[in-house]
């Protein structure tokens, strides 16, 4: 069922206020080209809640953006945590969002 979807970009909010506000938009008027609700937009910028993918592709589209994690910084592909053993702890791949 989630093989198909993309993992999303730990940013995800701050790519989208970004697009947004670099479009001159509220976020009342980024919900109205959508067709969804204001709260929604709020709820997105803020991390407060995941784009369905529905919503993510209408966001990407508008927005002319990519909120997947390979379309990132790059800073994944050059990390190299873990312990000698090759097996990890939560710690070696969550990142804080401060």
């Amino acid at each position: 069922m989630f093989d198909d979807m993309d993992e999303l970009a730990t940013d995800y909010d701050e790519r989208v206020r970004k697009a947004r506000e670099q479009k001159g938009l509220s976020q009342s008027d980024l919900a109205n080209e959508l067709n969804e609700k204001a709260s929604l937009i709020r709820k997105i910028e803020r991390g407060d809640t995941l784009p369905s993918d529905q919503v993510q592709s209408k966001l990407e589209r508008f927005l002319e953006i990519e909120l997947s994690a390979q379309s990132g910084s790059g800073d994944d592909s050059e990390w190299s945590g873990g312990s000698s053993s090759g097996s990890y702890t939560l710690g070696d791949v969550v990142k804080r969002k401060d």
